[in-house]
Protein backbone atom coordinates (compact mmCIF):
# COMPACT_ATOMS: atom_id res chain seq x y z
CA UNK A 1 0.00 0.00 0.00
CA UNK A 2 1.61 3.57 -0.61
CA UNK A 3 2.27 5.41 2.06
CA UNK A 4 0.02 7.73 3.86
CA UNK A 5 2.16 10.93 3.52
CA UNK A 6 2.45 9.93 -0.02
CA UNK A 7 -1.04 8.94 -0.70
CA UNK A 8 -2.99 11.71 -2.76
CA UNK A 9 -6.41 12.31 -1.48
CA UNK A 10 -9.26 14.90 -2.85
CA UNK A 11 -8.22 17.46 -0.53
CA UNK A 12 -4.28 17.70 -1.40
CA UNK A 13 -2.88 19.43 -4.22
CA UNK A 14 -1.08 17.99 -6.79
CA UNK A 15 2.52 18.61 -5.95
CA UNK A 16 5.64 17.84 -7.95
CA UNK A 17 7.16 14.29 -7.04
CA UNK A 18 10.66 15.76 -6.72
CA UNK A 19 12.37 19.58 -7.34
CA UNK A 20 16.10 19.73 -8.03
CA UNK A 21 18.34 20.25 -5.47
CA UNK A 22 19.42 24.39 -5.11
CA UNK A 23 22.82 25.22 -6.06
CA UNK A 24 23.29 27.31 -2.56
CA UNK A 25 20.99 27.84 0.37
CA UNK A 26 21.49 31.15 0.62
CA UNK A 27 20.86 32.27 -2.66
CA UNK A 28 17.72 32.58 -4.24
CA UNK A 29 15.23 34.22 -6.86
CA UNK A 30 14.44 37.72 -6.11
CA UNK A 31 12.87 40.68 -7.78
CA UNK A 32 13.24 43.59 -5.85
CA UNK A 33 11.65 45.80 -9.23
CA UNK A 34 8.20 43.97 -9.14
CA UNK A 35 5.31 45.87 -8.46
CA UNK A 36 3.75 46.27 -5.19
CA UNK A 37 0.82 47.61 -4.45
CA UNK A 38 -1.32 49.34 -1.74
CA UNK A 39 -4.27 50.80 -1.36
CA UNK A 40 -6.74 48.53 -3.09
CA UNK A 41 -10.25 49.42 -4.76
CA UNK A 42 -12.29 46.35 -6.78
CA UNK A 43 -15.60 47.96 -8.56
CA UNK A 44 -17.83 47.10 -11.47
CA UNK A 45 -19.14 49.44 -13.88
CA UNK A 46 -22.51 47.80 -15.21
CA UNK A 47 -23.94 50.60 -17.78
CA UNK A 48 -22.54 53.16 -19.94
CA UNK A 49 -23.62 56.41 -19.12
CA UNK A 50 -22.71 55.70 -15.46
CA UNK A 51 -18.90 54.42 -16.65
CA UNK A 52 -18.97 57.78 -18.92
CA UNK A 53 -19.96 60.45 -16.69
CA UNK A 54 -18.55 59.21 -13.46
CA UNK A 55 -14.94 59.15 -15.51
CA UNK A 56 -15.33 63.09 -16.52
CA UNK A 57 -16.39 64.18 -12.75
CA UNK A 58 -13.23 62.62 -11.68
CA UNK A 59 -11.26 64.91 -12.56
CA UNK A 60 -8.11 64.85 -9.80
CA UNK A 61 -6.79 60.75 -11.10
CA UNK A 62 -3.65 60.18 -9.82
CA UNK A 63 -4.15 56.42 -8.75
CA UNK A 64 -3.32 53.22 -11.27
CA UNK A 65 -6.48 51.81 -13.10
CA UNK A 66 -6.08 48.09 -14.14
CA UNK A 67 -9.55 47.52 -16.35
CA UNK A 68 -11.13 44.30 -17.82
CA UNK A 69 -13.93 44.29 -20.29
CA UNK A 70 -15.63 41.30 -19.37
CA UNK A 71 -18.87 41.98 -21.62
CA UNK A 72 -19.12 44.45 -24.20
CA UNK A 73 -15.94 46.24 -26.12
CA UNK A 74 -15.20 49.95 -26.21
CA UNK A 75 -12.88 51.90 -26.67
CA UNK A 76 -10.33 53.79 -24.07
CA UNK A 77 -8.53 57.30 -25.00
CA UNK A 78 -5.92 57.84 -23.01
CA UNK A 79 -3.90 61.62 -23.91
CA UNK A 80 -5.57 61.66 -27.65
CA UNK A 81 -4.81 57.69 -28.17
CA UNK A 82 -7.34 55.24 -28.71
CA UNK A 83 -6.82 52.15 -27.30
CA UNK A 84 -9.85 48.81 -28.44
CA UNK A 85 -10.43 46.75 -26.07
CA UNK A 86 -12.79 43.80 -27.05
CA UNK A 87 -14.18 41.16 -24.26
CA UNK A 88 -11.68 39.38 -21.80
CA UNK A 89 -8.91 42.20 -22.79
CA UNK A 90 -7.93 44.82 -20.77
CA UNK A 91 -5.22 47.38 -20.31
CA UNK A 92 -3.41 49.90 -17.25
CA UNK A 93 -4.02 53.72 -16.77
CA UNK A 94 -0.92 54.92 -14.79
CA UNK A 95 -1.52 57.98 -12.70
CA UNK A 96 -2.35 61.31 -14.53
CA UNK A 97 -3.10 60.19 -17.65
CA UNK A 98 -6.10 61.74 -19.04
CA UNK A 99 -8.28 59.14 -19.97
CA UNK A 100 -12.17 58.43 -20.40
CA UNK A 101 -14.67 55.95 -22.82
CA UNK A 102 -15.99 56.09 -26.00
CA UNK A 103 -17.83 53.34 -28.79
CA UNK A 104 -19.01 51.20 -26.45
CA UNK A 105 -21.13 48.66 -28.20
CA UNK A 106 -24.23 48.34 -25.66
CA UNK A 107 -25.70 50.72 -23.13
CA UNK A 108 -25.10 47.44 -20.57
CA UNK A 109 -21.58 46.54 -19.75
CA UNK A 110 -19.40 44.63 -17.70
CA UNK A 111 -15.98 46.47 -16.70
CA UNK A 112 -13.79 45.44 -14.01
CA UNK A 113 -11.69 47.87 -12.45
CA UNK A 114 -9.04 47.65 -9.76
CA UNK A 115 -7.37 50.90 -8.49
CA UNK A 116 -4.51 51.20 -6.74
CA UNK A 117 -1.58 53.17 -5.60
CA UNK A 118 2.05 51.84 -5.44
CA UNK A 119 4.08 51.13 -2.62
CA UNK A 120 7.13 50.14 -4.71
CA UNK A 121 7.89 48.52 -8.24
CA UNK A 122 6.62 51.05 -10.27
CA UNK A 123 9.57 51.11 -12.80
CA UNK A 124 8.37 48.69 -14.79
CA UNK A 125 4.66 49.35 -15.39
CA UNK A 126 5.23 52.17 -17.88
CA UNK A 127 6.14 48.97 -20.00
CA UNK A 128 2.54 48.50 -20.58
CA UNK A 129 1.46 52.06 -21.25
CA UNK A 130 -1.34 51.69 -24.43
CA UNK A 131 -1.11 48.68 -24.62
CA UNK A 132 -3.55 45.48 -24.92
CA UNK A 133 -3.72 43.24 -22.13
CA UNK A 134 -4.64 39.65 -22.94
CA UNK A 135 -4.25 37.72 -20.30
CA UNK A 136 -4.33 33.90 -20.61
CA UNK A 137 -6.45 31.13 -18.43
CA UNK A 138 -4.21 31.29 -15.77
CA UNK A 139 -4.46 35.29 -15.57
CA UNK A 140 -7.88 35.46 -15.83
CA UNK A 141 -8.35 33.36 -13.15
CA UNK A 142 -6.33 35.23 -10.67
CA UNK A 143 -8.08 38.28 -12.05
CA UNK A 144 -11.54 36.95 -10.97
CA UNK A 145 -10.14 35.63 -7.45
CA UNK A 146 -9.47 39.47 -6.37
CA UNK A 147 -12.64 40.23 -7.54
CA UNK A 148 -14.49 37.38 -6.09
CA UNK A 149 -12.34 37.87 -2.56
CA UNK A 150 -13.41 41.26 -2.78
CA UNK A 151 -17.09 40.97 -2.75
CA UNK A 152 -17.11 38.17 -0.69
CA UNK A 153 -15.06 39.40 2.32
CA UNK A 154 -15.37 42.90 3.87
CA UNK A 155 -12.93 45.12 5.81
CA UNK A 156 -9.66 44.12 6.85
CA UNK A 157 -10.30 41.04 5.51
CA UNK A 158 -9.91 42.48 1.82
CA UNK A 159 -6.30 42.48 2.41
CA UNK A 160 -5.74 39.44 0.98
CA UNK A 161 -6.05 40.82 -2.44
CA UNK A 162 -2.94 42.78 -2.32
CA UNK A 163 -0.39 39.83 -2.98
CA UNK A 164 -2.75 38.39 -5.82
CA UNK A 165 -2.95 41.96 -7.30
CA UNK A 166 0.96 41.96 -7.09
CA UNK A 167 0.84 38.63 -8.88
CA UNK A 168 -1.34 39.84 -11.17
CA UNK A 169 0.83 42.75 -12.44
CA UNK A 170 3.64 40.32 -12.12
CA UNK A 171 2.38 37.94 -14.88
CA UNK A 172 1.13 41.04 -16.66
CA UNK A 173 4.60 42.16 -17.10
CA UNK A 174 6.41 38.45 -17.43
CA UNK A 175 6.21 38.04 -21.13
CA UNK A 176 5.05 39.31 -24.57
CA UNK A 177 2.58 37.03 -25.27
CA UNK A 178 0.14 38.58 -22.84
CA UNK A 179 0.14 42.22 -24.42
CA UNK A 180 -0.02 43.38 -28.02
CA UNK A 181 0.88 46.70 -29.11
CA UNK A 182 -2.60 49.20 -28.94
CA UNK A 183 -3.54 50.98 -31.97
CA UNK A 184 -2.93 49.12 -34.90
CA UNK A 185 -6.21 49.44 -36.16
CA UNK A 186 -7.94 52.14 -37.61
CA UNK A 187 -8.41 55.21 -34.97
CA UNK A 188 -12.37 56.34 -34.65
CA UNK A 189 -13.24 60.44 -35.74
CA UNK A 190 -13.38 60.94 -32.11
CA UNK A 191 -9.65 59.81 -31.06
CA UNK A 192 -8.27 61.90 -34.25
CA UNK A 193 -10.42 64.37 -32.72
CA UNK A 194 -8.85 64.42 -29.39
CA UNK A 195 -5.57 64.45 -30.94
CA UNK A 196 -5.78 67.83 -32.84
CA UNK A 197 -7.38 68.75 -29.60
CA UNK A 198 -4.27 68.47 -27.51
CA UNK A 199 -2.24 69.37 -30.25
CA UNK A 200 -4.27 72.89 -30.68
CA UNK A 201 -3.17 73.73 -26.93
CA UNK A 202 0.37 73.86 -28.16
CA UNK A 203 -0.33 74.80 -31.53
CA UNK A 204 -2.64 77.47 -30.64
CA UNK A 205 -5.39 76.54 -32.89
CA UNK A 206 -9.25 77.92 -32.70
CA UNK A 207 -11.95 75.00 -32.87
CA UNK A 208 -12.58 76.77 -36.68
CA UNK A 209 -9.31 75.37 -37.63
CA UNK A 210 -9.82 72.35 -36.03
CA UNK A 211 -12.86 71.49 -37.56
CA UNK A 212 -11.75 72.45 -40.90
CA UNK A 213 -9.35 69.88 -40.48
CA UNK A 214 -11.45 67.38 -39.87
CA UNK A 215 -14.04 68.28 -42.62
CA UNK A 216 -16.47 70.18 -40.53
CA UNK A 217 -18.28 73.25 -39.23
CA UNK A 218 -16.75 74.58 -35.93
CA UNK A 219 -20.44 74.56 -34.80
CA UNK A 220 -20.82 71.17 -35.69
CA UNK A 221 -17.76 69.74 -34.19
CA UNK A 222 -18.51 71.10 -31.17
CA UNK A 223 -21.77 69.25 -31.07
CA UNK A 224 -20.91 66.21 -32.46
CA UNK A 225 -18.14 66.29 -29.85
CA UNK A 226 -19.67 66.97 -26.82
CA UNK A 227 -22.56 64.15 -27.97
CA UNK A 228 -19.89 61.70 -27.90
CA UNK A 229 -18.27 62.61 -24.83
CA UNK A 230 -20.68 64.59 -22.47
CA UNK A 231 -18.50 66.98 -21.86
CA UNK A 232 -17.29 70.40 -24.21
CA UNK A 233 -14.75 71.30 -26.02
CA UNK A 234 -13.60 73.65 -23.62
CA UNK A 235 -14.09 71.56 -20.65
CA UNK A 236 -12.21 68.86 -22.42
CA UNK A 237 -9.12 70.89 -22.72
CA UNK A 238 -8.99 72.18 -19.32
CA UNK A 239 -9.49 69.01 -18.06
CA UNK A 240 -6.40 67.50 -20.31
CA UNK A 241 -4.31 70.26 -19.21
CA UNK A 242 -5.63 69.87 -15.41
CA UNK A 243 -3.86 66.63 -16.14
CA UNK A 244 -0.92 67.22 -17.23
CA UNK A 245 -0.03 69.73 -14.64
CA UNK A 246 -1.13 67.21 -11.85
CA UNK A 247 1.66 64.81 -13.65
CA UNK A 248 4.53 67.16 -14.51
CA UNK A 249 4.10 68.66 -10.82
CA UNK A 250 4.47 65.32 -9.11
CA UNK A 251 6.79 63.22 -11.44
CA UNK A 252 9.03 66.24 -12.67
CA UNK A 253 11.43 69.01 -10.77
CA UNK A 254 10.70 71.67 -13.18
CA UNK A 255 10.20 74.62 -12.12
CA UNK A 256 6.12 76.53 -12.16
CA UNK A 257 7.21 78.52 -14.84
CA UNK A 258 8.48 75.37 -17.27
CA UNK A 259 5.47 73.04 -16.28
CA UNK A 260 3.57 75.98 -17.53
CA UNK A 261 5.33 76.25 -20.84
CA UNK A 262 4.72 72.49 -20.78
CA UNK A 263 0.91 72.48 -20.37
CA UNK A 264 0.47 74.63 -22.63
CA UNK A 265 0.34 78.37 -21.52
CA UNK A 266 1.79 81.26 -22.05
CA UNK A 267 2.70 82.53 -18.76
CA UNK A 268 2.78 81.45 -15.76
CA UNK A 269 0.49 84.00 -14.36
CA UNK A 270 -2.03 82.47 -16.68
CA UNK A 271 -1.44 78.94 -15.40
CA UNK A 272 -1.88 80.41 -11.71
CA UNK A 273 -5.16 81.23 -12.43
CA UNK A 274 -6.09 77.98 -13.83
CA UNK A 275 -4.98 75.98 -11.34
CA UNK A 276 -6.63 78.32 -8.47
CA UNK A 277 -10.25 78.12 -10.41
CA UNK A 278 -9.74 74.27 -11.34
CA UNK A 279 -8.32 73.17 -7.57
CA UNK A 280 -8.91 76.07 -5.70
CA UNK A 281 -5.46 76.45 -4.31
CA UNK A 282 -2.75 78.41 -6.19
CA UNK A 283 0.08 75.89 -7.88
CA UNK A 284 2.76 75.85 -5.07
CA UNK A 285 0.00 74.72 -2.39
CA UNK A 286 -1.76 72.17 -5.26
CA UNK A 287 1.78 70.75 -5.75
CA UNK A 288 2.84 70.05 -1.88
CA UNK A 289 -1.09 67.77 -2.07
CA UNK A 290 0.77 65.66 -4.86
CA UNK A 291 3.95 64.70 -3.12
Amino acid sequence: MEPARLRRTRNTPDFPASLPEPGSYYTGVDDPERPRVRNVLVFMRTERDKLQQRNFANRSHHRHVLILALDTAGSVIVDGSEVRLGEGQGMLVRPFQFHHYINLEQDRLRWLFVTFDLEAGGGRLPELDYRVLRPDENLLRLWSRIARTWGEKTGPERAVVLPLLDLLLTGLLAGERTVTPAGAGNSSWIARTESLLIQSIYKGWTVEEIASQLGLSGRRLRTLFEEQTGVSIRRYRANYQLHRAMQLMSGSSDSLSRIAERCGFNSLSVFTRFIQRETGQPPRRFRRTLE
